[in-house]
């Protein structure tokens, strides 16, 4: 009885112990963190570790402290250490991500992710749809341009990496392209909001400034008509009533 008591005892008392080495840990890591003392604070990631390794955001700290320090080797050993621990991708991922835009170095998020593709080419796919994401965020035609490219090698049909094609090519001024995309996409999805409203504007644009382009003040009131049966707005009601007023 005295044995199972005292079993019961050093049970309850080592448990709170070991919680609290870790709070203490992870408060010390926060603050070095906060200050940019990163080898600091990856010591203390480290420690967390050994004590538990199931916690994803200690994993995406210490990839991005690790990146602080420019060393992306360091970066891949994190990451292989939580899928080795069982952490789901997306959420180191997604850590990454928001540790990196918080602290405005979107480029940490995306040389990490590069990185990872480059160390372990298993995961492209994944990877190369999160950098067509964060070109289509960043407004970056030309990253937007090839990463959907490369996702389109694999499925041609998908409306997603079309889009991001065709308004890539748009805003690097590659027209014919960037319709035939928009083109495409109509056959897949006739009411594909997005797709009419642009190449009606486009074709809006075009008749202003080339009067003697009779063509496209028609294709202007086809695609803005359609865009305005699915979606009425007041914008598109002035623009369809300057086309019947020419």
């Amino acid at each position: 009885m005295i044995k199972k008591i005292l079993l019961y005892l050093l049970f309850f008392t080592v448990i709170p112990v070991a919680a609290t080495e870790y709070n203490q840990l992870a408060v010390k890591a926060e603050r070095f963190y906060h200050y940019g003392e990163w080898p600091s604070a990856i010591a203390m990631y480290q420690l967390m570790l050994q004590q538990d390794s199931r916690v994803p955001s200690t994993y995406c700290h210490a990839i991005v402290a690790s990146a602080r320090m420019g060393q992306p080797e360091q970066e891949m050993y994190y990451l292989r250490r939580s899928m080795d621990a069982g952490i789901p991708l997306d959420s180191i991922y997604d850590g990454v991500q928001v540790l990196s835009f918080r602290d405005g170095s979107a480029h940490l998020y995306e040389n990490f992710l590069k990185e990872a593709g480059k160390s372990y080419p298993w995961l492209h796919r994944n990877i190369d749809a999160r950098l067509l994401d964060y070109y289509c965020w960043r407004n970056d035609a030309t990253g937007m341009i090839n990463y959907a490219e490369i996702m389109l090698a694999e499925t041609p049909n998908n409306v997603k990496f079309l889009t991001a094609l065709a308004d890539g090519c748009f805003m690097k001024n590659m027209f014919t392209k960037g319709i035939n995309t928009y083109l495409t996409i109509l056959s897949l999805q006739p009411d594909n909001y997005h797709a009419l409203l642009v190449l009606g504007n486009y074709y809006y644009d075009r008749g202003l400034k080339d009067r003697s382009d009779k063509e496209a003040p028609i294709l202007a009131a086809q695609y803005l008509n359609k865009a305005f049966t699915l979606h009425p707005t007041p914008y598109l009601k002035t623009r369809l009533d300057s086309l019947h007023r020419q």
